[in-house]
Formats: structure tokens, sequence, C-alpha cells
């Protein structure tokens, strides 16, 4: 009985276990100070939030716009499309929405914009996940 016992133990011990997801890195995010006056009376400690979370990374957006650099030059000089350079600057006063919303809204639904000299030959872009998004954002603001 003993010996069953221990060729069960050894034989589950040699499982291979397969993940079933990549892990994920824990990345805290750093707090910001706010001063905001509370009703405690204590006006020495300032109050602690995290930042906003609809920030993108620039640094992956750059990653992710080399896919978009067949047709769009980070500068102002025109390739198939328009150049990107100073893009976040021009759109908030291309239509109603906030520069941001309007580059999202171009990145998902290209046609929904056609900046004037260029026909609508952009796919859209909707399977990048909202992060995706902030993150091209993010990089397109640091273009000049």
């Amino acid at each position: 009985m003993a010996s069953i016992a221990t060729l069960f133990v050894i034989s589950a011990c040699s499982e291979e276990v397969i993940p079933t997801q990549e892990p994920v890195e824990f990345q805290p995010t750093a707090a910001v100070e706010v001063d905001r006056p509370d009703n405690s009376g204590d006006d020495d400690e300032p109050v602690v939030e995290a930042p906003a979370t609809d920030v993108g990374d620039a640094d992956a957006g750059k990653n992710l716009f080399v896919s978009c650099s067949a047709c769009h030059a980070t500068d102002d000089k025109k390739v198939v499309g328009p150049g990107l350079g100073g893009v976040y600057a021009r759109a908030g006063d291309r239509t109603s929405l906030d520069a941001d919303a309007y580059i999202a809204q171009s990145i998902r639904e290209p046609n929904a914009f056609v900046v004037d000299g260029f026909s609508p030959l952009m796919l859209s872009f909707d399977y990048l996940s909202e992060s995706d998004v902030l993150n091209l954002i993010a990089y397109l603001k640091t273009l000049d």
C-alpha cells in the first residue's frame, strides 16, 4: 500500500505545469500629493491621490506607431497620409471634440475625419485596446 502511495506522489510531482496565461508584472502607480482643504483642521498633511489612469505611455505608443509609419511621418511631411508632427495641437481645433477624443475616433474610425487633400484610405484600427489607443495618443502628444 505504501509503495502505491509513493508511486502516486512521484508521478504527481513529475507533471509539467503549463501556464494558461503570461504572468503580469505588477507596476505600482506613484501617488501624487494634492493640496486640498479638509475639515479635520490639520492643514499640514497633504491629501494623497493616485494620478489619472487614462494617461497613456508614450514609449509604448511609439512602439505601436511603427505600424503607422508606413503611411504617416512623424513630422509634417506627406507620405500616404498626412504627417503627424504637431497633430495633437491641431486636433483640438478640427472639430468640437477635444484633441484626445478626435485622435481616438480617428484611429478607430479613420473615415470620420479625412484631412483635406487626402483620400479615405486608412484602415480601421478598432481592434486596438483602449490602452493601446491611449498609448498612441500619448506618443502623438510628443510629436512637435
